[in-house]
């Protein structure tokens, strides 16, 4: 893609992704946006949203299995998913220019659909670490394996509190078992395979791959770590219906552009 063809992004950044896996961008939300995302998140999360699904929402596992008791939701809830889709304020979030400009320029289409939506909650001292993983391991059923998540800041992520990290150039390896990466695990970290922390202030965003390989280490701090990640695919994609165990996920909404005839 030329320069010229870009909406929002420079040469360099896109090179960036395309090489890497991953790319972020600072500040694409101001403060007050960010506020409204982080108070509607804790609304959802508290169970004040009737049209939200109960099954949207899963606590961290030290509260599904009861080893400490739930004093406030907000704070037990690992992550809620598939929410926009329910909730207005969260569809405008998928939805904002400056995302849907970026997601153009990386998807290099501007006819795009929403896959979902999680809402990672993380919080502190209890927010479990997620293990090394592309997201198209899991979401198999959905071709070309090659949509981009959109990682948005609400609190400051560290290092101490669970940011994300990337193992760059991963999304060439091609989708892998889960069981395939602890082949190489033993090697991340080394000059090969570098490991690259993603600290974000809040409103910034980081962009992925979904078969860009990464993590999230446990929270252990005194600060909780919201980030809400949305999943973009191009309408052209296609969903195999024979995978029967990826996730089972709403209709996929348009975002932007046309959609196609047997096409998700």
């Amino acid at each position: 893609m030329s320069k010229a063809g870009l909406r929002r992004l420079t040469e360099d950044q896109l090179i960036s992704f395309i090489t890497n896996g991953f790319l972020i961008v600072e500040d694409v939300l101001s403060t007050d946006e960010v506020k409204v995302l982080s108070e509607r998140c804790d609304m959802i999360a508290a169970g004040e949203a009737d049209h939200i699904p109960e099954n949207s929402l899963q606590l961290e596992q030290v509260f599904r299995e009861g080893e400490k008791p739930v004093e406030n939701q907000v704070l037990a809830t690992r992550k809620l998913f598939d929410i926009a889709v329910y909730d207005p304020v969260m569809w405008e979030h998928v939805v904002h220019p400056k995302i849907i400009a970026i997601i153009i320029d990386l998807l290099n289409t501007q006819d795009i659909k929403l896959y979902g939506d999680q809402l990672f909650m993380k919080p502190a001292k209890v927010g479990a670490e997620v293990p090394w993983h592309q997201d198209s391991a899991s979401w198999r059923d959905i071709f070309p394996m090659e949509m981009v998540s959109a990682w948005t800041a609400i609190d400051e992520a560290t290092e101490e509190n669970g940011c994300l990290t990337y193992i760059p150039g991963t999304h060439r390896w091609g989708m892998m078992h889960k069981s395939k990466v602890n082949w190489f695990s033993s090697d991340f970290g080394s000059d090969q395979w570098p490991i690259i922390s993603a600290p974000l202030n809040p409103g910034s965003i980081s962009f992925h791959h979904s078969l860009t390989l990464h993590r999230t280490s446990a929270n252990l701090s005194g600060k909780r770590r919201r980030g809400y990640s949305v999943h973009y695919m191009r309408a052209t994609s296609r969903k195999d219906e024979s995978v029967t165990d990826a996730p089972k996920m709403p209709p996929f909404k348009q975002v932007y552009g046309r959609s196609f005839e047997n096409c998700v």
